[in-house]
């Protein structure tokens, strides 16, 4: 791996780069950092060039929250690479940011993998499990008590790892205990809306999409998994059994070739070999 720092509007992005060939761009979740897929980077860049950002206001990079520039961001980082499209991986929050790019630079995106993704617009009812209470997290951290966000975060549904993946539950830890907040301290709900309907350009998407699901997902999870396979025209579906929300670091070894399979099933036009094998 290589760093970069990237500039951005408002700041710098701290940015890891590894291997040769197609780009693959990984956008990770909140409120982690690029870390969160340290069992798919070397992997992948045996075959891929993968591109892993800190995302804004997140990990070491410098220039402060705002989902609503993310998009530009994404656009500066291929750019200072000299890559004119990317194969896109988002999870979770990263995976509503993928989407947003997805529906309006189309022309830059080779393919779309979304793990745990919500969809702006689409709205499901769930229990009080599906969500994130990112207000309450946000009133925590607002009186110093950042301490406890990070506890509630790790011990949350979609978080909780049992003990058959204690390497897996070190590494959220390590990266928890660098989370800054400044989303939280800065916190807009105003600023969650995308300015474009992206409910309504899914079925304009172009690009071949992969959604990477987790059987023991959250219902409202599952339910924008299961909306996004029925709107996007070439999109296909793959469940982990064993996965709730972090299938890339629970079956790591299955995600990676998984992705891989995918990519290179793109390389080799065989899209109906690509669909058999993910439906």
């Amino acid at each position: 791996m290589s760093s970069r720092w990237i500039d951005v509007s408002g700041g710098r992005l701290f940015v890891e780069v590894a291997g040769q060939g197609e780009p693959i761009l990984l956008l990770h979740g909140w409120p982690l950092d690029h870390r969160m897929f340290e069992p798919q980077l070397k992997v992948l860049a045996e075959r891929f060039r993968v591109i892993a950002p800190d995302r804004r206001g997140f990990g070491k990079s410098e220039a402060g929250p705002g989902l609503r520039l993310e998009l530009d961001d994404i656009d500066a980082v291929l750019d200072a690479l000299n890559e004119d499209s990317t194969h896109l991986l988002g999870m979770s929050q990263g995976g509503r940011i993928a989407l947003r790019y997805a529906t309006t630079r189309p022309e830059r995106v080779r393919s779309l993998m979304l793990q745990g993704a919500v969809i702006d617009g689409y709205d499901v009812a769930g229990s009080e499990d599906d969500g994130v209470p990112v207000v309450d997290y946000a009133e925590l951290a607002a009186i110093g008590r950042l301490d406890e966000v990070v506890d509630q975060w790790l011990n949350h549904p979609m978080m909780r790892l049992d003990d058959r993946h204690q390497s897996a539950q070190q590494l959220l830890r390590e990266i928890m205990q660098d989370y800054r907040g400044l989303d939280l301290l800065d916190f807009d709900a105003a600023s969650y809306a995308p300015g474009h309907d992206v409910f309504a350009a899914l079925s304009d998407l172009p690009m071949p999409t992969l959604v990477l699901t987790g059987a023991e997902e959250t219902p409202a999870r599952r339910a924008h998994a299961a909306a996004l396979v029925s709107r996007i025209p070439d999109c296909h579906e793959l469940v982990f059994q064993r996965s709730g929300h972090l299938s890339n670091l629970t079956e790591a070894e299955a995600y990676n070739a998984s992705i891989i399979r995918f990519c290179e099933d793109l390389n080799d036009n065989d899209l109906t070999l690509a669909g058999g094998a993910f439906d």
